[in-house]
């Protein structure tokens, strides 16, 4: 009787050990579960903090002014000319991004194709020989001035949208420079810069094109209100490649020239984001900007 009690006590204890081991087991499979999704969420939390925490701060690629005596100059009135270069981008709280505006401005340069330049340092000397030619070219041909300045700026960020502009003013005597404004707006989760093709559906360019002549045409009306000839003909309207996303819609930006004369400067045309036509022509990817339109 006492052996078949210790036998049954025996097992007893041994069928609750192998129910402790199989809930510990499952316990712990369970934690490493937990930490596994907390690991996860942390990244997800960090990648988030990154991408709306975009730090910047003005980084001076080339920055040089030399004037030169003019040969034209009588008695004590002495004539200069100015040579002067300013090109700077930004450096931001992430390699990539930083990279990739030094990219942005060194294609805005003008580069020729022939000339690799793959760093920074590369650009700052292509830059300094630049300089160095401007000089000998102001000697030899008299001129006035000849400026080069191109500033980069951070606008701000929406979602995973960030937007930065990069100004440009060249000047080689005469009445006037040229200048222009340039928008680029980086996708922070895909690390690239969003371009036309990727808001807007390839079959449905035609149908933006028209919208923006539209928004074009309506602007050169007389007195009376009537349409007149405006500074661009319908033939040779195009679609900018200059976009950014305003309050009010997606905006195309157009040099001064191109859809005015220079005084009226640079021209803009914007699809409003109520716009009853503009979802259908949208990628997406980009149709979370149209709002419903308001009773």
């Amino acid at each position: 009787m006492k052996k078949l009690f210790i036998a049954i006590l025996v097992a007893s204890v041994m069928g609750l050990t192998a129910c402790h081991d199989k809930d510990t087991q499952k316990q712990a499979e369970t934690i490493a579960q937990l930490n596994e999704q907390v690991a996860t969420l942390q990244k997800q939390v960090t990648n988030l903090a990154e991408n709306q925490m975009i730090r910047v701060e003005p980084e001076v690629l080339f920055q040089k002014t030399e004037k030169i005596p003019s040969s034209t100059s009588e008695g004590n009135d002495q004539e200069w000319h100015q040579v002067k270069f300013d090109i700077t981008t930004l450096k931001t709280s992430s390699d990539w991004l930083t990279e990739l505006l030094l990219n942005e401005v060194i294609k805005r340069f003008g580069v020729d194709k022939n000339i690799k330049i793959d760093n920074k340092q590369q650009f700052i000397e292509f830059l300094q020989h630049n300089m160095a030619d401007a000089l000998k070219e102001a000697k030899e041909y008299e001129m006035s001035a000849y400026e080069t300045q191109m500033l980069t700026e951070y606008l701000g960020q929406r979602e995973n949208i960030a937007t930065f502009t990069i100004f440009s003013h060249n000047y080689t005597g005469g009445a006037h420079g040229l200048y222009g404004t340039d928008f680029v707006l980086v996708d922070l989760k895909k690390k690239a810069v969003i371009k036309v093709e990727d808001i807007f559906v390839k079959s449905a360019q035609d149908k933006l094109k028209s919208l923006l002549w539209e928004r074009y045409r309506n602007q050169y009306r007389n007195e009376q209100g009537e349409l007149i000839e405006p500074f661009m003909s319908k033939d040779d309207f195009y679609v900018s490649e200059n976009v950014y996303f305003s309050r009010e819609g997606i905006t195309f930006v157009y040099p001064p020239y191109a859809l005015g004369s220079y005084a009226e400067g640079e021209k803009e045309l914007t699809l409003s984001f109520y716009e009853n036509d503009l979802k259908s022509i949208l990628t997406p990817e980009f149709q979370f900007l149209v709002k419903d339109t308001p009773e």
